[in-house]
């Protein structure tokens, strides 16, 4: 794949000074140019929210509901979005590093230049979700769906895809390298992707089914 369809990283600021934080996210407010520790926001509902060239380190949006919130050149280090929704909007340059995002639900968003890596987000959604330039590195992704996803140079490195559900994606330019890939539903919405030959074998048996072929027996 060439280096130029790789993410482009976050354009983050040299200084990066703390933001403050009075204890609650309003909607509509802007953080930018500086560093948040510790945010919280856990069973909110939200709307309209942007962030812009902002280190969030160990930010908890668990069970809240993000509408329209726009996320550009941000880091995301250690968040908790356990069952959190974010909903529309767009994330631009974004590095996601480690946290807990198990049942993270993003549903119709754009998705462009983002480095997902070492996150728990095994039943995560990306339903109906743009992928533009994104890589999802050493992530947990069991029983994730991505029904519906327009992606093009997506790459899945290293991840644990074993129940994933990828009915009517569309792909283009996008790869699986050394991902485990048991039991993938909608195994032909994986059109348009490249992978290695063990993965390939481990899908032979659900590309079987959507060809409809049968194995004789001996």
């Amino acid at each position: 794949m060439p280096t130029e369809r790789h993410p482009a990283p976050p354009r983050l600021p040299s200084s990066m000074p703390g933001l403050p934080f009075r204890g609650s996210i309003e909607d509509g407010e802007a953080f930018r140019e500086g560093e948040v520790i510790a945010a919280t926001c856990v069973d909110a509902h939200v709307g309209a929210v942007n962030f812009t060239e902002v280190m969030l380190r160990d930010a908890d949006f668990t069970g809240s509901v993000l509408t329209d919130a726009a996320f550009r050149d941000t880091v995301l280090e250690n968040a908790r979005l356990a069952n959190a929704t974010l909903r529309g909007g767009s994330l631009t340059r974004v590095l996601v590093d480690g946290g807990r995002l198990t049942g993270l639900q993003v549903v119709e968003t754009e998705i462009h230049d983002c480095v997902w890596r070492g996150c728990g987000a095994d039943m995560a959604s990306f339903r109906h979700t743009k992928l533009e330039r994104t890589t999802f590195e050493d992530c947990s992704l069991r029983e994730a769906d991505f029904t519906g996803l327009r992606g093009d140079w997506v790459r899945f490195h290293d991840c644990d895809l074993r129940g994933a559900g990828f009915a009517h994606a569309q792909f283009a330019n996008s790869e699986f390298r050394r991902c485990r890939m048991d039991d993938i539903e909608g195994v032909e919405g994986l059109r348009g992707t490249a992978m290695e030959l063990e993965q390939m074998l481990t899908l032979a048996p659900s590309l079987a089914r959507a060809l409809g072929v049968s194995l004789i027996g001996e």
